[in-house]
């Protein structure tokens, strides 16, 4: 799998656990919030009515421990 990640050229509202409104497409086109959902599954990714590109997403959470300075 050869994904590009595109984060930094996209647009986004927070999700919803399997679903993130997207409010800009890489090539600019803007949608209202929720009007173009992306899910978490590439074999079902969405594709964009303007440019064609096929989008999906993925959480990344990373949890962290306090490491004090003591």
């Amino acid at each position: 799998m050869n994904d590009i990640d595109v984060t930094h050229l996209v647009k986004f509202h927070d999700n919803d656990g399997e679903h993130l409104p997207l409010i800009e497409c890489v090539c600019g086109d803007k949608s209202d919030p929720w009007d173009f959902i992306l899910g978490i599954y590439r074999e079902w990714a969405r594709e964009c009515p303007k440019c064609g590109r096929k989008l999906y997403f993925r959480n990344d959470i990373r949890i962290y421990e306090v490491a004090d300075a003591d």
